[in-house]
């Protein structure tokens, strides 16, 4: 029999739930050690990974608070003592709250930052900077289409993401040739909780598709980049049914 290549280590910020929970469990499907990054959600993130191994598979669940400096260090350190060095990097991990523009306030404006963009900076330089040191590695931004199509109530999310579509092709640019860095930008996935009925409707009457996306199908745009050619750097993926086809 040929021998076993050795297995890839990935981490998956927020890992545990919701996309990211998607995302930990395809990339285990195909054969990644997978750490599964979370803040509070305990019980899912160890529960997935004790069906990854159940399923033959390597992972490790890693609490972690990513909006704090010391804790990046220490995750990625946590990553690389628990399952090896790291060969791909997915920041996923991401608030999303409800404020009319006119009643955000500045805790809710940081921390949206800090989540969402500061948090993925600081990870994507620090693992960048080992997979560098390596010669190779692929890093994937969960980003969005707000570029496009902007909400008015969700102003903080937005702006983060927008800086997390400028920090993917920067640090594009500056990792290449030796680490790909590559985003997926989902639209109309999972819906916030409180979301009505029409609001549904009229955000699925923008998409082309008709219906709403998956999160699986997110996870297959990462795994896209996480095995595609070392010629595909800074790109950002639309996965939202051709909604960003139009700007209206």
């Amino acid at each position: 029999m040929p021998p076993t290549p050795p297995h890839r280590v990935a981490l998956v910020t927020g890992g545990a739930i919701r996309v990211g929970r998607a995302i930990s469990t395809a990339l285990g499907r195909a054969g990644y050690a997978v750490a599964v990054n979370y803040l509070r959600s305990a019980q899912p993130a160890n529960e997935l990974v004790s069906e990854l191994r159940s399923a033959g598979g390597q992972a490790a669940a890693l609490q972690a608070d990513i909006t704090n400096p010391r804790s990046v260090t220490e995750l990625v350190d946590a990553v690389r003592d628990e399952l090896g060095e790291l060969d791909l990097l997915v920041n996923n991990a991401a608030v999303f709250e409800r404020r009319a523009f006119v009643e955000l306030d500045e805790t809710t404006w940081r921390y949206h930052l800090s989540v969402n963009l500061e948090a993925p900076f600081r990870l994507t330089r620090l693992v960048g900077e080992r997979m560098w040191e390596r010669g190779r590695g692929r890093i994937v931004n969960i980003c969005g289409t707000i570029g496009i199509h902007p909400l008015g109530d969700y102003a903080a999310y937005c702006v983060a993401k927008s800086g997390l579509d400028a920090l993917t092709r920067c640090s594009a640019q500056a990792l290449a040739p030796r680490v790909q860095v590559n985003g997926v930008a989902p639209g109309a996935i999972l819906f916030p909780e409180g979301t009505s009925e029409a609001e549904r409707e009229e955000v699925l009457a923008r998409v082309p598709a008709g219906s709403a996306g998956t999160p699986e199908d997110v996870a297959r745009g990462v795994l896209f980049f996480a095995e595609a050619p070392d010629y595909i750097t800074g790109t950002i993926l639309p996965v939202d049914g051709g909604a960003s086809l139009s700007a209206g």
